[in-house]
């Protein structure tokens, strides 16, 4: 029988696999290298970890092939080493098991790739899967006896690795998805139902690695429940932390590990083995303890009960902005720029006029606008609605922090008040005060509206349940002037893909871009949108505007006007304004003002029309 020495093995007992390549890998090679590439670069490091998880008593060994997929490696510029450092990864494997004189099962590590390809992208999936496909024909090929799908964090991914590994070979494969987040308890039949669709699919093994631990692993198989086939399990020791240039290794003892694993094996398990912060003595804890025991899963399942998993949807934002939106009714903003300091004092009394006007719907608050520092636009926004409760649009850019610190200000933010969001990439640093800095942009734009929707669901980017979900009103931003059209079309439509509600223009003086990019749409967007209406003060800001600032054009017609009424420029700049407001209406949802930083409230006249 085909492939009968591996699974007798998973029917006879419990197979016990090795611990963490990786943290061991840190332990052992200089600062600074690439693990990616350890295979090729520290060989003999890669055997030594190999035997000495063998002689602490694991019977299958993962090889050193994790991160090996081309468009892993092309970040390293490697993406012409996929062959050598996969063959070489098995290589090694299969060396140690010759050096140590046990027979143990070679298994080819593959990791997932969501979060290097976006796999919300029209090409995404494809581009994933090819990648799959040909490190698992690299690793088949050259003699690796199983091969193991781990820590995939999307199970999309996961079925699309499974499908494309099929395509290129039959070896028995192992397939497990990691959980990002400690104890939680509501969200254990929702992960067992992740677990349990993994059964539906042609696999030796399916379960959980890395995290959520030991403890958080032992929580989801209670609620599996008799599982349906072999459960794989092989959680991380705890948290691994970096600090002053150190890696600490989390304290879990090797027999903690060892009661994790005699009671994993109580609820399914038939191979256990370990992740981030597992050593050999943890692994050899791990085999003391299951010795002589048999898997107790089901052989012969005919079901598969699955348990409910909430489908991704945009629930509706809740705010006075969606709700006149939605209605149809035409949208007055005025968009302000926070102080360069402490004091809003000024900021708060010119909204004050404005909010008493009755003419303005909401006003739009930038986020360090030309990167240059300004104050925090989310706290601006929440002390602008409490003084003078009118709503507030404040801006959000992946540019000045992680996802987790803008998920966490986001949570504050929907404490505060605040019910409307517009998320922009932001201008890089180099334009503005901070020429020198390093701009985060952990996620991009589109990752930056998924999670604003993710969270209107009530989870954050991790899974995590949130409580009360911040359902905001999500603009992006689109621009009529841009230099691929085309390119800002399809962006528009998968920020609409990603969950915004509407959209905010960047400034324009004409209508005819805007027309453009309407006939682009075919005669309608995919989000109802504000344009901008800026009434230009004079000549100078006009000409810098169009050569200095990119996305902005002034017509040379408008550039002509101003230029020949020399003083009385501003003149020229507000009877364009006020034409772009009459017609506005025609064009779109709604407008914003650009208003003066010195005076906001100057604008307030062009809406007495």
């Amino acid at each position: 029988m085909k492939h009968e020495r591996v699974t007798k093995r998973f029917a006879d007992h419990v197979v016990v696999a090795d611990g963490a390549m990786g943290s061991e890998l840190l332990a052992r090679v200089p600062p600074g290298s690439h693990l990616d590439l350890a295979p090729l670069e520290h060989p003999s490091e890669v055997l030594d970890i190999h035997i000495s998880y063998i002689a602490a008593g694991a019977e299958l060994i993962e090889t050193a092939t994790f991160a090996a997929s081309r468009p892993r490696l092309e970040r390293l510029q490697a993406g012409d080493r996929v062959e050598a450092v996969n063959s070489t990864g098995v290589k090694l494997a299969r060396e140690a098991r010759e050096i140590s004189g046990r027979d143990c099962l070679v298994a080819g590590s593959i990791g997932p790739l969501a979060g290097v390809i976006d796999l919300d992208e029209p090409e995404g999936p494809g581009a994933i899967a090819k990648a799959h496909a040909e490190q698992a024909s690299i690793l088949a090929g050259r003699g690796a006896d199983l091969l193991i799908l781990e820590t995939f964090f999307r199970l999309d991914e996961l079925l699309l690795a499974i499908g494309a590994v099929r395509d290129v070979t039959d070896l028995p494969l192992v397939a497990m998805l990691t959980f990002p987040f400690e104890k939680l308890p509501e969200s254990h039949p929702e992960i067992a139902g992740e677990v349990r669709e993994l059964f539906g699919c042609d696999l030796l093994a399916a379960g959980i690695n890395c995290a959520p631990g030991p403890q958080g692993t032992l929580d989801v198989l209670e609620y599996l429940k008799e599982p349906p086939g072999p459960l794989a399990v092989m959680p991380n020791a705890g948290s691994i932390v970096r600090r002053d240039g150190r890696i600490l290794l989390p304290p879990a003892t090797p027999a903690y590990l060892g009661r994790f694993a005699h009671r994993a094996v109580e609820l399914g398990a038939a191979l256990i083995g370990g992740c981030c912060g597992t050593g050999p003595e943890h692994i050899r804890a791990i085999a003391d303890a299951v010795k002589g025991l048999r898997p107790v899963h089901a052989r012969h399942a005919v079901s598969v009960e699955h348990f409910p998993v909430a489908a991704p949807s945009h629930p509706r934002p809740t705010s006075s902005l969606a709700a006149k939106l939605a209605a149809g009714e035409f949208v007055r903003v005025v968009q302000l720029d926070p102080p360069r300091g402490t004091n809003s004092e000024r900021i708060i009394e010119a909204t004050r006029a404005i909010a008493a006007s009755g003419r303005v719907d909401a006003v739009d608050v930038n986020s360090n606008p030309l990167a240059r520092l300004r104050m925090d636009s989310l706290w601006l926004a929440s002390e602008i609605q409490r003084e003078n409760g009118i709503e507030a649009i404040p801006h959000i850019t992946p540019r000045d922090a992680s996802l987790m610190g803008l998920q966490s200000q986001l949570l504050g933010a929907w404490h505060a008040g605040i019910r409307n969001l517009l998320a922009i990439s932001g201008d890089p640093s180099q334009l503005g005060d901070y020429p020198g800095a390093h701009d985060v942009y952990h996620v991009d734009i589109f990752e930056l509206v998924r999670s604003v929707s993710r969270m209107a669901e009530g989870f954050d980017c991790a899974g995590n349940p949130i409580g009360e979900p911040p359902t905001f009103c999500l603009g992006v931003a689109v621009n009529p002037a841009a230099d691929d059209l085309d390119h800002e079309v399809d962006r528009l439509r998968r920020k609409a893909d990603a969950g915004a509600h509407f959209a905010m223009s960047q400034v324009f003086f004409s209508w005819e871009p805007w027309e453009r990019l309407l006939d682009l749409c075919g005669g309608r967007l995919p989000l109802p949108a504000l344009v901008a209406v800026w009434p230009l003060p004079s000549f100078k800001l006009a000409l810098r505007l169009n050569n200095e600032v990119p996305g902005i054009v002034v017509p040379d017609e408008l550039l002509a006007k101003l230029e020949g009424a020399g003083a009385d420029a501003g003149r020229i700049g507000t009877e364009r304004a006020l034409e772009m407001l009459r017609n506005a209406p025609r064009h779109a949802a709604g407008v914003y003002l650009v208003a003066p930083f010195k005076n906001p409230a100057e604008v307030l006249h062009l809406l007495e029309e």
